[in-house]
Order: structure tokens, then C-alpha cells, then sequence
């Protein structure tokens, strides 16, 4: 009898040093089919909440574009012809009337147009549908994600499996027990601190009669299905409370929790600012525009049965984590001839609002650092890197046409319908960011070196190979076929060469307290 209340005194004592000790979960039976359960409701609401947001998107540009059409098409019925008693003067005056309702409606559009671009309506509606859209997911998906999380933090036991503790003599100097586990045939080396010299004895005299039960945590596995990862052992006394904790290693999150928590603390956020920055930043040179451009995830390159793929448009994950604006339009001859004082282009008889184009990758970084210093202190202008000009083109996601009833040349000047030349920028359809010409009309130099895409799960802002042969080019120009105008198309080119179908368009660095969107 004494000696069973030495026991239980001892235990009490133990128990005394973890304050935080609980009954050991034994929940194998449960966690799994509840982990399952509401991985499976998230991801359902996830994919209706994706759906939703893509239809209204397409909504929105279907709109706009609706009544772009529809001022095009509101102009007066062309005047019938002069009428057998008609007086000659009756007939001019008949006419100028015509002429002035044509004239007030093409007014009418220009200001329309030219007001709808001024406020950047197609791209605050965008906005505001991202920031609905990421706000929904939160109240929506945000209670779902914290089942998961607590789900997997409370983990569980597997009846049955067990292992063994020895507990060695301690090390008086540094308070603490060296301890082998060992849990089917593998060994598990670590020691248990202990606070003071009575706690130790309670240990030592205990020893024989500890047990320990390996903990489980669900992890992602490959596909959509969960595996138990080992996770710690829990040491007990011999009433099965929890002595304390052996961590064995770290538990891989699911990527529903880490998405919410990049929503919250990343991309809404950034949306958020992306609809109050909606309006475009004015440069420094006329007609020179830039939007903001919303950084988040997306997969760069293309998939296998892409049409004119080529192998170096891989599938990766690429994150963007920083905002940038992007210019409207690929510099034009007119930009290019007031910093630089002359005009290289091979088609210098098509005008100043068309593309520059004849000039060095080299060129371009010259005429950068001389544009610069005219708009010191605001800002700073570079290319943009491979990555930030594809996920600008595709606007996060695909080729504008990539819809159904989408038409390439609606978008883009290529060789089915350019005439060997280039055009004056701007006169096809932007995209989605209100961003024209990024597919066709010339290709624009990135400021990467050409290699292979980086073999990483995740590549955050890559920037390509430190050094390289050739400089990359995007978006295809008037001289390519459709193939190769595709947002995931890429162009390896010589710095030191140049061509008629080759220019650029630049991004602009702006710091977040020097942000002043137009009004």
C-alpha cells in the first residue's frame, strides 16, 4: 500500500509540472473522416466561388464591350438621295444636317470613349469583382480552412502502434535526461529537461513504467488524398495522462490554409489597392500610361496539347508578390525620338504612334537610364521581368480570345491581318487590364536572359538566369503567326541583333507613398 502512494504521488507530481497535459486524443477513427469531410466542402464551395467569379468577369467585359459597339453603331442613316422635287438648296441643307448629327454623335463617342478610358471603368469594375470575389472566400471558405487547421493541430493516435522510452542517466550539469525511443526498430534520440532535483528522482523512479504513444498529424498527400505523418510522441504515466511532448518533425500545411492566409494578409490587401490605385499613373512623356497591376499566384507556361507549344513553355507555379504598373502601349517612335532625339525604326513612315522597333536590347536599357533621370524622385522604369509580362498578358489566367467566340485578331496586329507592318498602337481591344497590343504588333524585350524555366514547386518573382546567350522577347509581332503571339510563347533573341518586329513596353516602380493615381 505505501508503495502505491508513493506511485500516485509521484504521478501527481509529474502531472504537476505539465500544466497544460489533457487526456491523449484518441481520435484515429474520427480525425480522417472529419480532415475528409471538410477538405471536400471546401474544395466544392472553392471551385462555385471560382466559377461565379470567372462568369461575372466575363459578364463585365461582355458589358463594356457591348457598348463600346453599340457607340459605334449609333450614328445617324446615311441621307437618301436628292428627291425628284427636291430644290437643290433643300437637298444641301438637308445634307448639312445630316452632317452636323454625324458630327455631334462622333463627338458625343469620342468623349464617351475617351471618358469611360479616363476613369478606367472596364478596370475598376475588374477590381471591384476581385475584391468581392476574395472578400466571399473569407466569410465563405475562412471557418472551413480553421476546421482543417484545428483538425490537423489536434491529430490523433493509431491504436496499436506504439513504442518504447529509455530513459538514461541524466546529466546533472545541463538538467536534463538523455532518451532513446524506439518505434519500429527506429530509433529516436532526445533528452527531457527537467526543472529540479525532485522532479528528476520522480522521473528516474518512474521510468519502467512510462509509455509512449506516437502522434499522428494529417498531412496532403499526393493528389487530393491525406496521409498521417508522424508528428512527436507523447510520453504518459502509468495512467495514460501526458507527461510531455517529443517533437519529431514539422507537419506540411494544406494548401487551404496557406491560401486563406495569403488572401488575408496578401492578395486582398493588394486588390484592395489595386481598386483605390484604379486609375492610370501618367509618365512622363505624352500618351505614356501605366495601370497597377495586382501581383498574385498564377501557372506560367502552357499545357502539352497547347497548339504551337514549344518545349520550353513548361507548366510551373510562379508567385508574384509585388504590385508594379504597367505601361498601356509599347513605347512608340514619337517617345522614343524625344528622349533619344532620333528614330530608329524600320518603319519610320507609319507615324510616332506607332511601336519603336530596329532597336538593341542595349538601346533599350540607354533610353531607360535617360528617362529615368527626367522622372527622378517619382520612380523607376525598367523592363518588365518574363514572368510580370506574361502574367500581365493573360491577365492572371489565359490569352484574352481564349473564350468561346474569341477572335485573335481582335486583340492582336499578326501576320493574318497586319500587311507586313506595324500599326499604330492602341487600335485593337485591351485586355482585361486595359492594356493594348501585349500579342501582336511588335515583340517587347523582357529584361530576363532566355534559359529553361527554374525546377522549383513554387518560383517567387523569378528574374531567369544570372547570365545567358540570348535575351528574351514576348507577345509575337506583326510578322509571326498566331502560334507564337500566345501569352506562354517565348522568344530567345540576341541582345546584340535587332529587327523591324522587335520593341518593348516598360513597367514602372513607384514607392507606396509616392502613389497618386490620375483623376
Amino acid at each position: 500500500m505505501p508503495r502505491l502512494i508513493l506511485l500516485l504521488i509521484a504521478v501527481f507530481q509529474l502531472t504537476l509540472a505539465c500544466p497544460a497535459a489533457a487526456e491523449l486524443p484518441d481520435l484515429s477513427t474520427r480525425v480522417l473522416p472529419d480532415l475528409t469531410e471538410a477538405l471536400s466542402r471546401y474544395r466544392d464551395r472553392s471551385r462555385a466561388l471560382d466559377q461565379q467569379h470567372r462568369n461575372r468577369l466575363q459578364e463585365i467585359e461582355r458589358t463594356y464591350y457591348q457598348k463600346l459597339n453599340s457607340l459605334r453603331l449609333e450614328s445617324p442613316k446615311q441621307p437618301s438621295p436628292r428627291g425628284m422635287f427636291e430644290t437643290t438648296e433643300e437637298f444641301k441643307e438637308r445634307l448639312a444636317r445630316h452632317r452636323k448629327a454625324l458630327d455631334e454623335v462622333r463627338t458625343t463617342n469620342h468623349n464617351t470613349l475617351a471618358d469611360m478610358e479616363r476613369r478606367g471603368v472596364l478596370r475598376i469594375r475588374v477590381a471591384e469583382a476581385e475584391v468581392d470575389w476574395l472578400e466571399t472566400q473569407l466569410i465563405r471558405l475562412a471557418p472551413l480552412a480553421e476546421t482543417i487547421s484545428l483538425l490537423q493541430e489536434k491529430g490523433c493516435i493509431v491504436p496499436r502502434d506504439t513504442a518504447t522510452i529509455t530513459v538514461q542517466r541524466p546529466d546533472a550539469d545541463t538538467f536534463r535526461f538523455p532518451v532513446t525511443i524506439n518505434h519500429n526498430k527506429a530509433l529516436y534520440r532526445d533528452t527531457w529537461t527537467y526543472p529540479d532535483r525532485d522532479r528528476a528522482e520522480t522521473i528516474w523512479r518512474l521510468r519502467h513504467d512510462l509509455k509512449v504513444f506516437p502522434y499522428y498529424t494529417p498531412v496532403p498527400a499526393v493528389g487530393n488524398g491525406i496521409d498521417l505523418h508522424l508528428n512527436a510522441f507523447i510520453i504518459t504515466g502509468p495512467d495514460n495522462v501526458p507527461l510531455t511532448r517529443f517533437s519529431v518533425g514539422a507537419t506540411k500545411p494544406f494548401d487551404e490554409v496557406t491560401r486563406l492566409g495569403r488572401i488575408r494578409t496578401d492578395e486582398l490587401p493588394a486588390a484592395r489597392v489595386l481598386l483605390a490605385l484604379s486609375n492610370a499613373v501618367e509618365g512622363p512623356l505624352p500618351g505614356m500610361r501605366f495601370v497597377f497591376i495586382s501581383p498574385r499566384g498564377f501557372t506560367m507556361g502552357s499545357p502539352k496539347d497547347t497548339p504551337g507549344r514549344l518545349a520550353d513553355e513548361r507548366l510551373h507555379k510562379v508567385r508574384l508578390t509585388r504590385p508594379f504598373y504597367m505601361q498601356t502601349t509599347e513605347v512608340t517612335q514619337a517617345q522614343w525620338e524625344t528622349v533619344m532625339g532620333n528614330n530608329p525604326s524600320a518603319f519610320p513612315y507609319c507615324g510616332g504612334d506607332c511601336p519603336v522597333e530596329n532597336i538593341y536590347w542595349q538601346d533599350v536599357q540607354r533610353f531607360i537610364t535617360r528617362l529615368n533621370a527626367l522622372y527622378k524622385g517619382k520612380g523607376r522604369f525598367r523592363l518588365p521581368t518574363e514572368a510580370e509580362w506574361e502574367y500581365t498578358a493573360r491577365t492572371g489566367s489565359a490569352d484574352p480570345w481564349d473564350q468561346p467566340g474569341g477572335d485573335a485578331g481582335t486583340y492582336a496586329w499578326f501576320r493574318s491581318n497586319a500587311g507586313d507592318a506595324p500599326h499604330n498602337v492602341a487600335t485593337k481591344r485591351s485586355n482585361l487590364w486595359n492594356i493594348y497590343d501585349m500579342n501582336g504588333n511588335v515583340s517587347e524585350w523582357c529584361s530576363d536572359w532566355y534559359g529553361p524555366y527554374p525546377e522549383l514547386t513554387l518560383a517567387r518573382n523569378p528574374k531567369g538566369p544570372v547570365r545567358g546567350d540570348f535575351r528574351v522577347s514576348r507577345g509575337g509581332s506583326w510578322f509571326h503567326g498566331i502560334d507564337s503571339i500566345r501569352g506562354a510563347h517565348r522568344n530567345s533573341d540576341n541582345a546584340g541583333d535587332k529587327s523591324g518586329y522587335i520593341g518593348f513596353r516598360l513597367v514602372l516602380e513607384i514607392p507606396t507613398e509616392a502613389m497618386k493615381p490620375t483623376r
